[in-house]
């Protein structure tokens, strides 16, 4: 499964379902259909490429993605905040006639156990003095709220022992947009709860809307007429408010596995004693100017 999530609610706005043959790449090419003007569209390195990128630009869009570490992306022009003007090109164009204009910076995040790595982004927003490296790049850190949002999916909504029931193809994709409705239907409920008390969505804790929605509707089993849901949606909107999460508190976690299936390090004893941040957003990022060649 592809999801295009968005960063501040948890919502799943449009998601893409395939067999375990098909690619992330492959079902990102088709979420497009849902972006629009006055978006801004995060994404990892494996994404970048000139047809992904385009598709989404034509919707009138913007971006913000990943660069993988050996794209190699010249100097055009550098402004004073560090980053530079540069052009992609797609795979196909080896005459390079067909370019499209990025606008680059590369960083470190300071105060963090990462201090060492590099990070590089690319986006559509050429104008420095509207949108800061840095302000962008404290934004980039945003999203892996989508692992969050899996993490709802996967592990609290879904259950700890409970799996996809159906044995054929049609009922395992029945289920999981089943999942999905569901999942937007609370996280909808949760935006709303948050909007009439002036609050930012992210007090409100999904576990407790998911507890109170299951109590809510096995009040009645196997029935759901009007009466009962809206009010059942009345009771959760006046009880939630009571339960709200603290402050978020600064976090990091090692890129490291439990068990060695993947390409992260495996998990080990060091790690579970991980240096904290120190500072937040846009304090952390410190953007890294490059050198211009020689001629």
């Amino acid at each position: 499964m592809a999801c295009l999530i968005e960063v501040g609610t948890h919502l799943v706005l449009d998601a893409e379902l395939a067999g375990c043959r098909t690619g992330e790449v492959t079902l990102v090419n088709r979420l497009p259909r849902s972006l629009g003007p006055g978006e801004l569209v995060l994404a990892d390195r494996e994404f970048l490429g000139v047809p992904l990128w385009r598709a989404c630009t034509d919707s009138g869009a913007d971006l913000l993605w990943r660069v993988p570490a050996n794209r190699i992306l010249p100097m055009e022009r550098m402004p004073r905040d560090g980053s530079w003007l540069s052009r992609i090109h797609a795979t196909t164009d080896r005459a390079h006639r067909d370019p499209v204009p990025v606008r680059v910076f590369a960083y470190q995040l300071h105060g963090t156990a990462r201090e060492d790595e590099d990070y590089r982004l690319v986006t559509t927003l050429l104008d420095a003095r509207r949108y800061p490296a840095r302000q962008l790049a404290a934004l980039y850190q945003e999203r892996w709220e989508a692992e969050a949002v899996f993490a709802e999916l996967k592990t609290h909504q879904r259950g700890a022992r409970t799996v996809l029931s159906s044995k054929m193809p049609d009922g395992v994709l029945q289920q999981i947009w089943a999942h999905l409705l569901v999942h937007h239907a609370l996280r909808e409920l949760m935006v709303r709860t948050a909007a009439t008390r002036g609050l930012d969505a992210d007090r409100v804790s999904f576990t407790e809307t998911l507890r109170s929605a299951r109590r809510s509707v096995t009040v009645t089993p196997g029935a759901f007429p009007p009466e009962v849901l809206v009010r059942a949606l009345v009771l959760l909107q006046r009880d939630l408010p009571e339960r709200l999460l603290p402050r978020r508190r600064l976090r990091s976690q090692p890129r490291v596995v439990k068990r060695k299936m993947s390409n992260y390090r495996l998990k080990r004893a060091e790690h579970h004693t991980w240096p904290q941040p120190t500072c937040t957003g846009a304090r952390a990022v410190t953007i890294q100017r490059p050198q211009p060649a020689n001629p």
